[in-house]
């Protein structure tokens, strides 16, 4: 009878394993898991204001994005800029930069200090638009 378990056991064992793939079919699996990721990507991204107002931005005009210490985010689109001012901006930072935020919203007074010490919080959005060269 423990030979029956025995048995049983390392038959259990054989079909809880991950399945071996060859390496051509690991690749094809990786490259449709990086273009699921990639479809997803945001084409524009919004800016939510305070006052109820939204702004948006083709992420395909983001020519340069710049961190600034003291947590402020300065992007550029095209003959517009935007400033992010606010705490804990670094992730933000990055997740624009590979064009995969959706949108940017503007903390409402008093939220602030509701929020964990190292989450983001985004204090104020300005939207500039630049002089022509």
């Amino acid at each position: 009878m423990a030979e029956s378990s025995v048995k049983r056991s390392s038959i259990v064992q054989q079909l809880l394993q991950k399945p071996q793939h060859e390496p051509e079919v690991t690749d094809a699996i990786e490259a449709s898991q990086d273009a699921r990721a990639r479809s997803r990507d945001a084409v524009m991204l919004d800016f939510r204001l305070n006052d109820g107002s939204i702004e948006s931005f083709a992420y395909m005009y983001l020519a340069r994005v710049r961190f600034v210490p003291g947590d402020v985010i300065e992007l550029f689109f095209g003959k517009d800029a935007v400033r992010i001012v606010g705490r804990n901006l670094a992730r933000l930072r990055e997740t624009i930069a590979e064009h995969r935020t959706r949108f940017v919203q503007e903390g409402a007074d008093g939220e602030d200090g509701l929020k964990a010490s190292d989450a983001v919080h985004v204090d104020q959005i300005e939207i500039v638009e630049r002089e022509e060269a």
